[in-house]
């Protein structure tokens, strides 16, 4: 006499797996701008002199006036601007009898050149990114076994 069995059996298996990664980054940068600049000063100075008569007293009065011509511009060699000149005079009241004009004049040019930097800037940025992933995988297996027996 035989006897025939067969046995089935299935299995489900889960697998469940996650990665987390992260990322840093950082950056640094610096900014740094530096200007050249050359101030040109001219000054003109002229000296008015004149002779005030009263008829009063018949005093003499001898007043000395000044007119200053101030000139000042400066160019920048990043931008190459020109900044128009300043001037500034002293007013100078004109007299009725004798006036001498000029009296003395003279001009001096005075050229500096300045270097300064204008300002450093640094940037630091950091990045953060973080990566979940989880994947999920089914198995299923199944097993046939049959017996004979006699």
């Amino acid at each position: 006499r035989y006897v025939l069995r067969t046995y089935v059996r299935t299995y489900v298996r889960t697998y469940v797996r996650t990665y987390v990664r992260t990322y840093v980054r950082t950056y640094v940068r610096t900014y740094v701008r530096t200007y050249v600049r050359t101030y040109v000063r001219t000054y003109v100075r002229t000296y008015v002199t004149y002779v005030r008569y009263v008829t009063l007293r018949t005093l003499r009065y001898v007043t000395l006036r000044y007119v200053t011509l101030l000139t000042l511009r400066y160019v920048t060699l990043r931008t190459s601007t020109y900044v128009p000149s300043t001037v500034r005079t002293v007013p100078v009241r004109t007299v009725p009898y004798r006036t001498y004009v000029p009296y003395r004049t003279y001009v001096r040019t005075v050229r500096t050149v300045r270097t300064y930097v204008r300002y450093v800037r640094t940037y630091v940025r950091t990045y953060v990114r973080t990566y979940v992933r989880t994947t999920t995988t089914y198995v299923l297996r199944t097993y046939v076994r049959t017996y004979v027996r006699t």
